[in-house]
């Protein structure tokens, strides 16, 4: 079955990259979850990109908040950049979290 996002994590020596897309909805909210912490090493510094999402809403929203806190919490830092569209930038502004993306 083919999923409406995806989610590509380089692991290098002490840092980590991780790269994502897609519908990033309710919908599929809890699978994004559980495949973002079963691929992500909490215990090395993550860079969070957003690439061009066809769509976003808040519970995507609550994930990168979840990932930073613990990122963070284990001594690693986190690092978060967002690559919108302007239709999804505009509901990002709108929402009031332009801080979170950069934007």
């Amino acid at each position: 079955m083919d999923v409406p996002y995806s989610i590509d994590v380089l692991q290098e020596d002490e840092s980590q990259k991780a790269i994502i897309t897609g519908e990033l909805i309710i919908n599929h909210i809890d699978n994004i979850s559980e495949e973002l912490n079963n691929s992500i090493d909490f215990s090395k510094n993550l860079k969070l990109e957003v690439t061009n999402p066809s769509s976003i809403d808040s519970t995507f929203v609550q994930i990168i908040f979840a990932l930073k806190k613990s990122i963070e919490t284990s001594g690693n830092t986190f690092e978060f950049e967002g690559k919108l569209n302007e239709e999804v930038y505009g509901l990002i502004a709108n929402a009031g979290f332009n801080d979170l993306f950069k934007l």
